[in-house]
């Protein structure tokens, strides 16, 4: 079994152990002693579901739970409506949804002058950043 450790996205001390060859996912409150969160990658948790963005060698890659969406893969897309009472983020493959969260976004930071609604909402980022060349490039790692 091969783990791999996922700090959640303004959570500090909230952590995932993702087991990379089945997808399961559990969260964690502290690391194992020596260990640390080694790769580009991050997480929410919405309900009971694990969704986040890790690097691997084919590029950024969104999991949502056990599932994978490359993000080299063109069949899937992303919408986020943003509404008066909260947001909506939805996942479509295919024209098919397959995941819709209706949620209240994290506030950004008033006293941290990089803190914007990119870098505290996972969803919003995902969003930006799903046909981004730069992410790409910087979420590939070498082989």
């Amino acid at each position: 079994m091969t783990t791999e450790i996922i700090k959640h996205k303004y959570l500090q001390d909230c952590f995932i152990e993702r087991d990379s060859e089945t997808g399961s996912c559990h969260e964690i409150k502290a690391l194992p002693p020596g260990e640390k969160p080694r790769k580009k990658a991050s997480y929410v948790k919405h309900k009971d579901t694990f969704i986040g963005v890790f690097a691997s060698t084919q590029g950024p890659v969104l999991f949502i739970n056990q599932k994978l969406f490359f993000f080299t893969d063109q069949s899937w897309v992303v919408k986020l409506n943003k509404q008066a009472n909260g947001n909506q983020f939805t996942l479509l493959q295919n024209g098919q949804k397959l995941f819709e969260a209706d949620y209240q976004p994290p506030k950004p930071d008033p006293l941290d002058p990089w803190s914007d609604e990119e870098s505290v909402d996972l969803f919003v980022w995902i969003t930006a950043k799903r046909n981004d060349q730069e992410i790409a490039q910087m979420w590939t790692l070498e082989q």
